[in-house]
C-alpha cells in the first residue's frame, strides 16, 4: 500500500490519499503531546510533512508507518489489512 499525498491541515491534521483512492483527515492533536512527536508543535515543521515508500514523515525520527494511517481511516485492524497484502518476494 503506498501513500500518493499528504498535506498538512490547521489544527494538526494531515490529509493522506492512497493510490487505492482511499483517503482521508487523520487528527494527530493527541500524537504531539507524547515523546519525540512534541517536536511537531512546531507548527513550521508540521507543514513539511512528506511521504516515504513506508511512513508519512517530517524527518529521519518522525514517521508514522502507513499502515497505521490506512488502518484509522479505513476503520480496520493492522493484522487484517496485513492479510490481504499480495507482496511476495522470491525465496530463490
Amino acid at each position: 500500500m503506498r501513500a500518493t499525498y499528504v498535506e498538512a491541515l490547521p489544527g494538526y491534521q494531515i490529509r493522506v490519499r492512497f493510490e487505492d483512492n482511499i483517503s482521508g483527515i487523520i487528527d494527530l492533536k493527541a500524537l504531539i503531546q507524547k515523546g519525540i512527536f512534541t517536536a511537531l508543535q512546531d507548527n513550521d515543521l508540521f507543514k513539511r510533512v512528506y511521504l516515504t515508500d513506508s511512513a508519512i514523515a517530517w524527518s529521519d525520527e518522525l514517521e508514522i508507518d502507513l499502515l497505521t494511517v490506512y488502518s484509522e481511516i479505513t476503520g480496520k485492524k493492522p493484522e487484517d489489512l496485513l492479510n490481504h497484502v499480495s507482496d511476495y518476494h522470491a525465496a530463490d
